[in-house]
């Protein structure tokens, strides 16, 4: 998931997480450990071409750079079940060092999640262009003759309450 990170400057980090898959929040902190150590003073994680993945990776992602019990991301359902909040449960590496998280139209669900919470704490800027927009919970349920029904159940929404679903799919 981190194919690539080094230091574009002096005190200048870059981290490109390419999915959020399994394991992706112990390779960006190992990363950033190792950028901080070399003396990186600030941050630049690539989100760009990033079409999401794993919710709790992203919260742990998250979680790398605002204090520990922030809330991340929430979902909102039409059931009681379907609403959820998510927050950081470690620890954060920096809560000071400047960052910019990078997008673009390919940034999806985990990648969205992540840019917009550290957006609405102020924790950092988003540069780039306009995310897919890809923000619904979906559940599969398994069917007869080897089948399954894949079903939206709920809504992502950043911490001030924005939904990252862009595309209005009950309006069509």
């Amino acid at each position: 998931p981190v194919p690539y990170y080094t230091l574009l400057t002096d005190s200048t980090g870059y981290i490109l997480l390419n999915s959020f898959t399994e394991g992706c929040a112990r390779e960006v902190r190992m990363a950033l450990v190792e950028l901080k150590d070399r003396g990186a003073k600030r941050l630049i994680l690539d989100l760009r071409g990033n079409g999401g993945g794993s919710l709790s990776e992203a919260v742990d992602i998250a979680g790398l750079f605002v204090p520990k019990g922030t809330s991340i991301v929430s979902t909102r359902g039409k059931i009681p079940q379907a609403t959820q909040t998510f927050k950081t449960h470690r620890e954060p590496l920096d809560t000071k060092i400047p960052l910019a998280i990078l997008v673009d139209e390919q940034s999806a669900s985990a990648s969205e999640i992540v840019a917009g919470a550290i957006q609405d704490l102020d924790r950092g800027v988003i540069m780039g262009r306009r995310t897919y927009g890809k923000g619904l919970v979906q559940t599969v349920r398994e069917l007869p003759y080897n089948t399954s029904l894949k079903i939206t159940t709920s809504k992502y929404y950043t911490p001030s309450g924005r939904c990252v679903q862009a595309i209005d799919y009950s309006h069509r």
